[in-house]
């Protein structure tokens, strides 16, 4: 039987390469450009060899994945041609969907040791000494490693001293207390990357991207000359976290009177919902509710609609730093020395001795949180108005 022939673009190839060190292989299936327009490896202008791999496992909180993605654009001038894989949890894994520099995302809730236990990379990273994520990274195989790991009795240890000193300050609060270099040029330092820091990167995509937007028209804010959104919002882990009650009733009356031009959106998540709801009943009228049950990325989308946010320490901060929006922050119990707007916006706190004091609970009656004033808070949105 006479054996068919091959098109010719097979027929210049034989036998077929095909570039598995690709950053465009897919191994189970042809590359994007194959499927276009049918060229081959040896024939592909657009291959991209992968000469180094990075793992990074950073699982959790949602705020300080999304604050690390700051150490993507260094990493990629560091190791051009690499490929970055993401170790972190189902819940973070949107914050990184759409970023370019992110390669690979694993899922700790699905298979993801049978990959970490194979693969060899060369650089690997865990910024948290907690130990499931330095157990992660004792687990791959690095050429390199940086952040923390954890010894055969399964206790956590940094890798190194650049790493030793963010240790330190975590186990000791007098120390954490008296920093005072951000989050993003700590962990800049400790991956040895060059300064000055870059700001965390999102991507809102899909259904979310239109959200901000459309809650926008439909409450009658897009010819308002700017709209800001107040987050309730800051996390359970500290109680003294969030600004009171009387504090963002009073910001809000005093900015409608001043500023009657301005939108004002409420925003929070699924533990405001009983705060708001009293926002809502005690401040006076113009201002609209975006609900505190906002999927992650339709509550990105509603941050990407504002000119300005007004935020606790949280989730909400990074997402407006990284969206670009002048963010004023509000911190007491945390650090605010760690915290950076990169210039577009304020951290704003007290000047009570006991700043930073991580603590859980505070029975004070005078605390960092209720000596920040609406009057206060107003001058510093004032300059972005």
């Amino acid at each position: 039987m006479k054996q068919k022939s091959l098109p010719p673009q097979y027929e210049r190839v034989a036998p077929l390469l095909v570039y598995t060190d690709c950053r465009h292989y897919e191994g189970s299936k042809p590359c994007d450009f194959h499927k276009r327009d049918a060229r081959l490896c040896a024939d592909c202008q657009d291959y991209d060899p992968v000469t180094s791999r990075i793992l990074i496992v950073k699982l959790a909180a949602l705020g300080d994945v999304l604050r690390t993605t700051s150490i993507l654009p260094a990493l990629k001038r560091k190791h051009p041609a690499s490929e970055i894989t993401w170790v972190t949890t189902t819940a973070a894994a949107p914050l990184l969907k759409g970023n370019l520099l992110v390669d690979r995302i694993l899922l700790v809730e699905q298979n993801y040791l049978e990959f970490i236990q194979n693969e060899r990379f060369s650089v690997g990273i865990c910024l948290d000494a907690e130990s499931l994520s330095a157990t992660i990274l004792s687990l791959a195989t690095c050429d390199d490693r940086f952040g923390f790991v954890t010894d055969r009795w399964g206790r956590v240890q940094p890798v190194d001293e650049r790493a030793g000193e963010w240790w330190r300050m975590g186990l000791n609060d007098d120390l954490k207390r008296g920093n005072r270099r951000t989050y993003q040029q700590i962990v800049y330092e400790m991956c040895g990357l060059p300064l000055p820091t870059e700001k965390p990167q999102l991507v809102i995509d899909g259904p979310s991207a239109c959200c901000g937007r459309q809650f926008l028209e439909s409450h009658g804010m897009l010819g308002k000359k700017k709209v800001i959104g107040v987050n309730t919002g800051g996390g359970g882990r500290w109680q003294k976290k969030k600004w009171t009650f009387d504090g963002y009733v009073g910001f809000i009356n005093l900015l409608r009177n001043r500023h009657p031009e301005i939108g004002i959106i409420l925003l929070g998540g699924p533990l405001e919902v009983e705060f708001n709801r009293r926002i809502m009943a005690t401040v006076e009228c113009g201002i609209a509710d975006a609900g505190c049950d906002n999927s992650l990325m339709d509550f990105s989308s509603l941050i990407d609609s504002l000119d300005i946010l007004l935020t606790s320490d949280s989730l909400a901060m990074h997402i407006g730093v990284a969206l670009r929006k002048s963010t004023i922050v509000l911190v007491g119990p945390t650090s605010p020395w760690e915290l950076d707007v990169y210039g577009n916006g304020a951290i704003v706190h007290s000047n009570m001795e006991c700043l930073g004091c991580y603590r859980l609970t505070c029975e004070q009656e005078v605390t960092c949180m209720n000596t920040i004033t609406p009057e206060g808070v107003l001058s510093h949105v004032e300059r972005y108005l």
